[in-house]
């Protein structure tokens, strides 16, 4: 899983991850790359973290067994060749011979190894992952191996989990189950590897058996506490200030990495024009057109044959609901102990938050930094991505979720991509519905906002004010303005529930791991879905009156049944659109739009990154090319309908 942050300026950093096509080698072409952003990792520790913000370094530092080339084929990394046995519960990979790690400096420090990939499994396992989740019962014995309350950590213990080195260039895991997709989640760093020499030599807490985070220093933020076998090494990290990736001259693939280095300056998002004025004086490589700026007209005919629409990804950011607030630190409203109380029971009522889901207007909100057309089409109203399932009669995933919710609810709604189903007017229907259900408006919400972020701000007080201008001024968000290392605390790195202060936020956003619905179901699995953190509730049988009221316990249900089907795709299809349409009925969550959209002007040859909707390979600076020249419009649509007749056609590059 990955768990993505709202952007918080327009790096492009995301807005360029549209693919790839054949690109400019000439040899006075660019091999520099500068980008601004404001995202920054929080730790180097690739196989226990989950945010998307370490794997947007990490990804460029370690390779994994396999990756996606530029027409989102999986293709070898590390792994030259994978099989599985007849019913898919055995994956094989075959490694390649002298692949290198290195350190901080590039010097050579040993050859990657069958072990390596052994070794990174049971850290991950020992050290509590952010994403131990992927392979709990998937990987044979790893869920009994991670249950904190029963597990030592043994040797013994580690015998019965289903990952071995058969030799040193041939890795096996022992699945659960057929598992079809397996190989599309060793995109994913939870399955890189690890030097286990390395990795005991940082520390006594990072001896394997013995894990103690207190005493190791493996993956921190230090350049140096990571050894690399990828396309990159980290050879700068200033916080607030730049980022600097050096290629890796031992890397296994150098040829096809084209940037000699890539710089990340840091960029709080309060100056609006910061990207464009970086692209303009060559600095930066992109930039995004914003519908904000008072003169935005102007660029927009100034680059009229330039400026085109970024590609959606499968990238999902809506209204999270704090279930179960316990803290009151950050707060416009709750000193009243009784308006307090009154949103509690609120945010508990399904009622209320389908009153809140239809006044929020979030083309409106889209509509701050792009044009309402883009705005319309990033709309999202499934908690998954498209791409996930199609059914063997060419139904495709969200047109089957579509179909189960009209059947389950007698509505007739289309959940497709760039619609809006969801009529303000009916906000005070449920308003209504929500009184008679004994809950009292005017309703207080607080919302915490990022005061640096130009974007943010403007994006938060549109949802205010079509949210109080549909319900007539019923539904009150307060906004709290906060520096963005509190927001990021609170809102997307934090890891107990009982510190998620604010009643909804906009914060957090999801991506998958692999092509499986699963991949976005399971985070709001009660009982271990990553999701509970951000909703205030508590993992496994804590907080269950509270998961039965407001449905995430018949979700559990419905997503542990389809989980179980593995022999039959059809139906398990089915029964994941089960899940995914009882989300949208009960509304706990409210999806809201795909990440990555809007217009960018660039000088970055059109389609040359690794296209991905799973894993992280869409974060690799790998293959990427740049010319000298802006791209123009024609220069981009030739090379879109080059990648398009490409993608699908097992032409792995």
């Amino acid at each position: 899983m990955k768990k993505v942050l709202a952007l918080l300026c327009c790096s492009l950093f995301a807005l360029s991850l549209v693919g790839c096509s054949g690109g400019d080698t000439a040899s006075d072409a660019p091999t520099a790359w500068v980008e601004n952003t404001s995202r920054e990792p929080e730790r180097l520790d690739y196989v226990v973290s989950a945010l998307a913000t370490d794997h947007e370094i990490n990804a460029n530092l370690v390779d994994g067994l396999l990756e996606n080339d530029r027409y989102g084929n999986l293709v070898g990394a590390l792994a030259e060749t994978w099989e599985s046995n007849e019913d898919q519960t055995v994956w094989t990979f075959h490694l390649r011979e002298g692949v290198k790690w290195v350190t901080n400096s590039g010097e050579e420090y040993a050859t990657v190894t069958a072990d390596d990939f052994v070794t990174g499994v049971r850290h991950g396992a020992e050290f509590g992952s952010g994403t131990a989740y992927l392979l709990q019962g998937v990987v044979k014995g790893y869920s009994e191996y991670t249950d904190t309350d029963t597990s030592t950590f043994s040797d013994e213990e580690w015998a019965n989990v289903g990952v071995k080195a058969v030799d040193d260039l041939t890795v096996e895991f022992t699945l659960e189950s057929p598992t079809p997709y397996f190989p599309s989640m060793t995109t994913y760093a939870v399955l890189y590897p690890v030097n286990r020499t390395f990795l005991e030599s940082m520390g006594e807490g990072c001896k394997l058996g013995s894990p103690d985070p207190a005493t190791c220093g493996f993956g921190t933020v230090e350049m140096d506490s990571i050894l690399y076998n990828g396309a990159y090494i980290l050879t700068t990290y200033d916080q607030k200030s730049q980022l600097i990736l050096t290629k890796n001259d031992s890397y296994w693939d150098a040829e096809h990495v084209y940037m000699e280095t890539v710089t990340r300056i840091y960029d709080d998002g309060s100056d609006p024009y910061s990207g464009i004025k970086g692209f303009e004086d060559g600095t930066y490589v992109s930039a995004s057109l914003n519908t904000s700026w008072a003169d935005y007209a102007d660029y927009k005919e100034k680059y009229a044959d330039n400026a085109y629409e970024s590609l959606p990804n499968a990238s999902v950011f809506g209204v999270v609901f704090n279930f179960n607030r316990q803290e009151f630190n950050y707060t416009e409203y709750a000193d009243d102990l009784e308006l307090r109380e009154n949103t509690r029971e609120a945010i508990l009522n399904d009622n209320f938050r389908k009153a809140l889901r239809a006044a929020f207007d979030r083309v409106a909100y889209n509509s701050v930094s792009t044009t309402e057309e883009i705005a319309t089409d990033m709309l999202r109203n499934v908690n998954n991505f498209p791409s996930c399932g199609t059914l063997s009669d060419g139904t495709t995933y969200f047109e089957l979720v579509t179909q189960v919710y009209n059947e389950n609810t007698g509505e007739n709604v289309d959940l497709s991509d760039g619609v809006n189903p969801w009529d303000p007017a009916t906000a005070l229907d449920y308003i209504e519905a929500a009184k008679a259900e004994g809950i009292e408006f005017p309703v207080h919400l607080d919302m915490l906002v990022i005061n640096t972020s130009d974007r943010l701000v403007k994006q938060a007080n549109s949802m205010k004010q079509s949210v109080e201008e549909n319900t007539d001024g019923q539904i009150i968000i307060e906004l709290v303005l906060e520096d963005q290392d509190t927001v990021q605390n609170i809102a997307y790195t934090n890891q107990d529930p009982a510190k998620s202060d604010y009643d909804i936020s906009t914060f957090t956003g999801w991506s998958p791991d692999y092509t499986d619905p699963k991949s976005f179901v399971d985070i709001y699995s009660p009982t271990a879905g990553y999701y509970m953190t951000s909703v205030g509730l508590g993992m496994g049988e804590n907080d269950k009156e509270i998961k039965d009221t407001v449905g995430l316990t018949r979700y559990e249900e419905l997503y542990r049944a389809a989980d179980a089907i593995t022999d039959d795709l059809d139906a398990r299809y089915r029964a994941f659109a089960e899940a995914d349409s009882y989300l949208v009925e009960r509304c706990f969550y409210i999806p809201g739009y795909m990440d990555a959209r809007g217009e960018v002007v660039s000088r970055i040859v059109p389609f040359t990154r690794p296209y991905a909707q799973t894993g992280i390979s869409e974060y690799k600076y790998k293959g990427v090319q740049l010319q000298n020249d802006i791209v123009t419009l024609e220069q981009y649509n030739a090379a879109y309908e080059e990648w398009q007749a490409g993608m699908g056609s097992g032409n792995a590059e």
